[in-house]
């Protein structure tokens, strides 16, 4: 397989053509799905402590967030409310604050931080009255089990099991 020989760093083995009812069945349910992020924030405006600790005591904050314009070119115009179910923020320095994020899966992180030009709304800047931006963001944890019927090539049944964790994918047939 050529992805074998490619690289060190990725093995791919019992690859398999999927159906699209069987992505259909992947897809359920990822509303419910959560992500948690770390992400590092600038802020235009100096800052202490007291200025962001009302970010903490936010919950299941609802956004609503236009198709990012850095995505524009390959996804279609529309506004999705997402959920921010929780933040937590660490004060750095006058401009610089780290903020760990709960969220819906879906949601755009960096445009929730800047407010991609109003099509965020709100987003971190509007919120604190400052212009935000984000220098660094980290995946946390990103971990689900999914049990999904397959079709193969032969129409044989399998099931497979995802387990995702921390950006690995184990495949188990």
């Amino acid at each position: 397989m050529r992805i074998n020989n490619s690289s060190n760093k990725i093995q791919v083995r019992d690859l398999q053509l999927v159906t699209r009812e069987a992505i259909g069945h992947m897809k359920e349910g990822e509303e419910e799905k959560t992500k948690t992020y770390s992400a590092l924030i600038w802020t235009n405006k100096a800052i202490q402590r007291k200025d962001i600790e009302f970010l903490d005591d936010i919950k299941d904050l609802k956004i609503d967030q236009k198709t990012p314009l850095r995505v524009l070119h390959r996804r279609p115009l529309a506004v999705r409310t997402r959920l921010i179910h929780s933040m937590e923020t660490h004060y750095v320095d006058e401009h610089h604050f780290r903020l760990y994020l709960k969220t819906q899966a879906g949601t755009y992180i960096k445009e929730f931080v800047h407010g991609d030009f109003g099509r965020t709304k709100p987003n971190i800047g509007s919120l604190m009255d400052v212009t935000a931006d984000i220098l660094e963001l980290d995946v946390e944890v990103n971990h689900f089990i999914v049990e999904m019927p397959v079709c193969t090539l032969n129409s044989a049944k399998v099931m497979l099991f995802f387990f995702l964790a921390l950006n690995q994918i184990v495949l188990f047939t």
